[in-house]
């Protein structure tokens, strides 16, 4: 048993919740964040808040930062313009040049 912080996940529409350890985010049921699944980052829904769990073993990466549109928008080729912090994307999944701009 530990002290960290749990949440429970859902993948998509399934009924299914996984554990994994908050770390140092403060999350809310509902909120989205980046979990590592297989090699990737993959974006998951909060579904319960835990004081405990056996089943935790690796801790979310980040919360994802984008609204539901930019989750959803992709480029023609069908990579996501938008990364998972809220960066602009170009089409090859690379940091758009005019965030740079104002640095």
């Amino acid at each position: 048993m530990t002290d960290q912080k749990i949440i429970a996940v859902k993948f998509g529409e399934s009924d299914k919740t996984y554990d994994y350890f908050a770390g140092a985010f403060d999350v809310a049921i509902g909120q989205r964040v980046m979990v590592p699944m297989r090699g990737r980052e993959v974006s998951v829904t909060v579904a319960e808040l835990k004081d405990h769990s056996d089943l935790a073993k690796v801790a979310v990466i980040r919360p994802d930062a984008r609204t539901d549109e930019q989750r959803a928008a992709k480029h023609p080729n069908g990579q996501h313009q938008w990364s998972p912090d809220g960066t602009l994307l170009d089409e090859n999944g690379n940091r758009s040049v005019f965030d740079d701009v104002d640095k």
